[in-house]
């Protein structure tokens, strides 16, 4: 079973872009207008698989472009 974290501190707020590093570990860098940002560091023992642009529609997702 999977376990989800909805961050609601960011609802509403428009993204202005992301930026992905892969230094010793993966960070991601969601950065908002308002100039604030999430950051998330990724341990360098996980592999990332894939990264997907997703559309949803009625709760189903499709995949509208693959990034990585």
């Amino acid at each position: 079973m999977s376990r989800k974290k909805i961050v609601r501190a960011v609802r509403g707020k428009v993204v202005d872009r992301i930026v992905i590093g892969n230094d010793d570990y993966i960070e991601v860098d969601i950065q908002f207008q308002d100039n604030t940002s999430i950051g998330i560091q990724i341990s360098s023992k996980l592999v990332t698989e894939r990264v997907d642009l997703l559309g949803w529609k009625k709760g189903d997702s499709r995949v509208l472009r693959r990034l990585l």
